[in-house]
């Protein structure tokens, strides 16, 4: 099977998706003395709101609809609920980046970063970012 940019950046956003299941699996399942017993700590919930947000934002950039405004949105509830919304977004991107061609992956966006000015970058480049700032951010929740 010849691999190519459209696949790549399939099994890529594919992975996320999966890392992110994993991620919920872990704060879910009960196992006594470790983060699940009190999963409701706010430093997760921070954790998993920043992960929803980065993705959130990426998306907005690579889709040329920027539409928050400038301060972070904050994604607020019950820990069930951000994992809920976690795997749904990341399903979504996952969705989405699927039906992209490979011309479009490989297209420049215009886009601005806050105190970084305006940037352009493919879509490709952008979609690794996202994935690699989500591994981030996931790696920042500690499950002790």
């Amino acid at each position: 099977m010849k691999m190519n940019l459209q696949t790549l950046t399939k099994d890529l956003c594919a992975y996320n998706l999966w890392a992110n299941h994993e991620l919920v699996k872990q704060l879910t399942e009960k196992k006594e003395g470790t983060a699940a017993d009190s999963i409701e700590l706010p430093h997760i919930n921070q954790k998993l709101s920043r992960l929803l947000a980065v993705e959130e934002e990426w998306m907005q950039k690579i889709r040329c609809k920027e539409t928050r405004s400038p301060e972070e949105r904050v994604f607020e509830g019950a820990i069930d609920a951000l994992l809920k919304d976690l795997v749904v977004q990341s399903e979504s991107f996952l969705n989405y980046v699927s039906e992209l061609s490979e011309e479009t992956l490989k297209e420049k966006v215009a886009f601005d970063i806050s105190g970084g000015g305006d940037l352009k970058m493919s879509r490709y480049e952008m979609i690794q970012h996202t994935v690699g700032d989500s591994t981030h951010h996931r790696g920042e929740i500690v499950i002790s």
